[in-house]
């Protein structure tokens, strides 16, 4: 798997500075470099939260040569994309784009974030082994930095992120339920020459849903009470027969 070191490079706002490490908390990632950041006072422990224990480890270095000297692949970020003649500097990828290209590398990279005001130098730029820029408006492209790192280690994360696994619905359980749903329409009297419409209807809700077994049996439960309360009182209801527990039946009085 590969490692990642994010570096922070003259932060301008200790707010921001704060909330990195708590969205580094977040993604599990812990390793912070700054390179000649603003001092970290109140405000950017606030907003730190439980990410503070970032900000104890952090590393304040005087020069980017310092912060990236021992990782193998730096990468630059930059909310500029087009810069005419010099646009090789800019050749990005997207954050998804670099998280599944890098997801299986045994290597340590270093992830540059400029400062909010200026972002990046393109001299900084040109010491990056790639640059990933994230989609965004043209009117407005730059984001805030805190935001920015936040997207970028989201989808690092995601690409090994597992969820608990769901038990699905299996192919007799859903016949099941259509055959329950079938049932329901009959006990309804729904229209006779609607039905055939309404079962295929169901039959492909349900299989657009792709249920969980969990929600299979919720869907069962229902479909089954409605079968019984809707039978149940027809079986009460005058003029209908009803069984007994003597001999014979007899018409409700």
């Amino acid at each position: 798997m590969p490692e990642f070191r994010i570096v922070l490079v003259r932060p301008e706002n200790e707010g921001n500075i704060g909330a990195v490490a708590r969205s580094m908390a977040n993604f599990d990632f812990c390793e912070l470099y700054m390179v000649s950041p603003v001092s970290i006072g109140d405000e950017g422990r606030k907003r730190a939260k439980h990410g503070n224990f970032i900000l104890d480890s952090a590393v304040t270095v005087k020069s980017l040569e310092q912060a990236i000297e021992d990782c193998d692949v730096v990468v630059g970020t930059t909310g500029i994309r087009n810069l005419g003649e010099r646009k090789f500097l800019r050749n990005y990828e997207t954050p998804r784009e670099f998280a599944e290209r890098v997801v299986s590398a045994r290597r340590k990279y270093a992830l540059l974030f400029g400062p909010e005001g200026l972002g990046l130098f393109n001299e900084e730029l040109a010491m990056c082994d790639a640059v990933v820029s994230i989609p965004t408006s043209e009117t407005y492209p730059v984001m805030n930095l805190s935001h920015a790192v936040t997207t970028l280690l989201y989808e690092l994360f995601l690409t090994h992120y597992v969820r608990d696994a769901v038990r699905m619905s299996v192919a007799f359980e859903k016949e099941k339920l259509y055959s329950h749903f079938s049932s329901l329409l009959d006990s309804i009297d729904y229209p006779e020459h609607k039905k055939e419409k309404a079962r295929l209807m169901f039959r492909r809700l349900v299989g657009r849903a792709n249920l969980s077994k969990w929600e299979f049996f919720i869907m069962m439960g229902v479909i089954t009470r409605s079968l019984y309360s809707i039978d149940g009182k027809k079986r009460t209801t005058p003029g209908r027969r009803v069984k007994t527990r003597g001999k014979g039946d007899r018409r409700p009085k």
